[in-house]
């Protein structure tokens, strides 16, 4: 078998959860420091021997066993978070740091209680009570897609809206939910989303005398701002503004083959002329 290398030591120690990040960050800067010079010194190589020690199979079980009740206490504490969670995600390193025998701080006590007492059994018959909830009422996740389809847009929530608009089992928190959907930018989304189209799909419309010359702009050139378009779509696409008015229309201009999206803010209905 062959003798691994200090770059297969150095990624299984930075891939142990039991590892300090003071720890990791040191073991990722011997990775770092044996991939550019393809050697280690010979202080560095002791380093590696006593971080191998410091987190070696034995001596964690050892702290596991020193450690058995805080670590029951953070393992039953982690059943009942949420997957990907921050909250799941903190008590997963005061498992590890427990497991190396490394003293929980008075900050991470208070963080450990506060986080237990947003998970004792009348939160989880709460939070239950909402995920039947989200389940029951399609408006809830109707209303989660929109605002996260334009948070996509702008870069805020950004990892809550993804999982929305990639995971249709996935329900957010509720606390997820209100600061996301609840908010007075959110609320413009919705309303411009639920409010009836102003322009039907088949009528005549065209460009507002404020409309910015950007809305025009269609396979390299500017359209005319009193050109005449015809409404192809509405709702052709996620609302990304958070204003009255930004409904999104698909139009085609009269004689042309491309169709452009262009918000209702922008449109007016079009009026034929008057003859002199």
């Amino acid at each position: 078998m062959a003798r691994p290398t200090y770059r297969t030591r150095l990624e299984v120690l930075i891939s142990n959860p039991a590892i300090s990040p003071r720890d990791k960050d040191f073991a990722q800067s011997l990775l770092s420091y044996y991939e550019r010079k393809g050697r280690l010194s010979a202080g560095r190589v002791k380093w590696v021997a006593t971080l191998e020690e410091r987190y070696s199979p034995e001596n964690l079980a050892a702290g596991a066993a020193k450690n058995s009740k805080m670590l029951a206490r953070l393992n039953a504490l982690h059943a009942r978070t949420e997957a990907a969670s921050w909250a799941a995600g903190f008590v997963e390193s005061l498992v590890g740091q427990v497991t190396a025998d490394r003293r929980l701080s008075e900050r991470q006590l208070q963080i450990l209680k506060k986080i237990e007492a947003e998970h004792d059994d009348v939160a989880m018959a709460e939070r239950q009570k909402w995920v039947e909830s989200y389940k029951n009422d399609p408006t809830l996740r109707a209303d989660a897609l929109v605002v996260a389809n334009y948070y996509l847009s702008t870069g805020y929530f950004r990892d809550t809206a993804k999982m929305i608009t990639e995971d249709e089992s996935f329900i957010p928190t509720f606390s997820q939910y209100n600061k996301m959907v609840k908010n007075k930018y959110a609320q413009k989304v919705l309303a411009s989303h639920n409010s009836p189209a102003k322009y039907p799909a088949g009528s005549l419309v065209t460009f507002r005398a404020n409309a910015p010359s950007g809305v025009r702009y269609i396979n390299g050139a500017y359209l005319k701002r009193n050109v005449t378009l015809m409404v192809v779509e509405t709702d052709a696409m996620p609302v990304t503004s958070a204003a009255r008015g930004t409904k999104v229309y698909k139009l085609l201009p009269v004689g042309k083959a491309i169709t452009l999206m262009v918000e209702e803010r922008h449109i007016m209905k079009f009026r034929q002329p008057k003859k002199k």
